[in-house]
């Protein structure tokens, strides 16, 4: 078992458009690649978060990655989910449509999104994450101040 890829199981890797020969743990001299990743939020948080982490993939050379992290309760198996997997993979390819590049997506089963996130996200990452900007702190707020303070470099993209 490769002990370099994290506990949080990834259920399917969907490319969009075009195949993409990288992946989000690529091997080798490769490791300290900057990647850019978007957190699937809401559908409107991840398209604003989409077109600024688009804007800044096209600078850096690399194509956007969506990572969409889903909480399977303790009371159903991993792999059967209460939502079926086809309903997250239509959310994604929907999401794809009005993407303004290419992205490569990821969806993960998991049963705390939080540890999952700190487990499958290495440094150096740029995240980009979407939601409402409000005075009380909402999750995705709460998200991005917990991976600042694990030493990523996080992007909160009002979607107003």
């Amino acid at each position: 078992m490769d002990k370099s890829r994290p506990t949080a199981n990834p259920l399917e890797t969907l490319t969009t458009r075009k195949a993409h020969p990288t992946d989000l743990w690529s091997g080798g001299n490769d490791d300290r690649r900057l990647n850019v990743n978007v957190i699937y939020t809401t559908r409107s948080g991840t398209l604003a978060a989409l077109k600024l982490a688009s804007r800044l993939g096209a600078h850096l050379g690399v194509r956007p990655k969506v990572l969409m992290l889903y909480a399977v309760p303790y009371t159903l198996p991993l792999e059967q989910p209460a939502v079926p997997v086809g309903f997250l993979e239509e959310q994604i390819h929907a999401l794809t449509a009005e993407s303004p590049t290419e992205i490569t997506a990821r969806i993960y089963l998991c049963r705390d999104p939080q540890r999952s996130l700190r487990q499958i996200l290495q440094p150096p990452s740029l995240i980009v994450m979407g939601g409402k900007q409000r005075w009380w702190p909402t999750k995705e707020q709460r998200w991005a101040r917990m991976l600042k303070k694990d030493g990523q470099e996080v992007i909160f993209v009002d979607q107003a």
